[in-house]
């Protein structure tokens, strides 16, 4: 498989997505949250916690040329599965697999910003398993243990872009 070509000075935009009081369902906030503690980040790239956007998203559509999405992943994978989707792959995706609480409206969103001409230069999603989604504000165990891993992948996506993360001592 050839390497793809880096890309240069994106203005990007990490965002996470999903519902704090809903167990894993938060994992998207969670995630930027962990980002923003041990990493540091040049102006280039934006941690955005995203909560439950839904269309709203079509506003970082307009402002950002490369969009990473992280959110949650309904899939009878084990707990903890991270699955990377690109716009085509989301578009394709049956209503109830991306997200729960805040589903309504990525999809819709990806389509109107095709038809209106926003669609981002680069876009990448991360979607994880949850292992709980009831009433809670911590993530389960086994998504915690995911959040390092993650942070890895997402780091090398924003280096391809060519930005960079500096770990906080």
């Amino acid at each position: 498989m050839q390497k793809p070509k880096k890309l240069q000075n994106f203005e990007i935009a990490v965002v996470g997505l999903g519902n704090l009081l809903l167990g894993d369902e938060g994992f998207g906030v969670h995630f930027v949250r962990y980002l923003k503690t041990y990493y540091s980040f040049p102006p280039l790239v934006e941690l955005i916690d995203g909560g439950c956007l839904g269309l709203r998203i079509l506003d970082l559509f307009r402002e950002k040329e490369a969009l990473i999405l992280i959110d949650i992943f309904l899939a009878k994978s084990p707990p903890g599965t991270i699955k990377t989707l690109s716009w085509e792959d989301i578009k394709k995706l049956g209503t109830a697999k991306l997200a729960s609480g805040h589903q309504v409206g990525i999809k819709e969103a990806l389509s109107l910003a095709e038809l209106t001409g926003l669609k981002p230069k680069y876009f990448k999603a991360f979607g994880i398993v949850p292992a709980q989604l009831g009433v809670g504000t911590e993530l389960s165990p086994v998504l915690r243990e995911r959040l390092p891993v993650l942070a890895e992948m997402v780091l090398a996506e924003i280096k391809n872009l060519g930005g960079r993360a500096e770990m906080r001592r």
